[in-house]
């Protein structure tokens, strides 16, 4: 990749992280819809801490998302 890319994750042993190739978002988004899963970038826009049980799950990333705005 000649470009920085603006991936916020911080996995860099995951395979989809976009340091291990040149695809981009694309590897960890398809991983994450497969999975029903919210890519950990959502959760870090809001806040670093980590998701409670590591819930990447919609349902994880509400309970996220209403946890932290409650604390602003």
């Amino acid at each position: 990749m000649s470009e920085k890319h603006f991936c916020s994750c911080t996995d860099h042993k995951c395979p989809m992280n976009p340091v291990n190739h040149d695809k981009g978002c694309d590897l960890c988004v398809q991983k994450c819809l497969k999975l029903n899963e919210i890519p950990s970038c959502f959760f870090k826009k809001i806040s670093l801490d980590r998701p409670e049980n590591e819930d990447y799950t919609f349902r994880g990333f509400a309970a996220f998302v209403e946890k932290y705005l409650k604390e602003k």
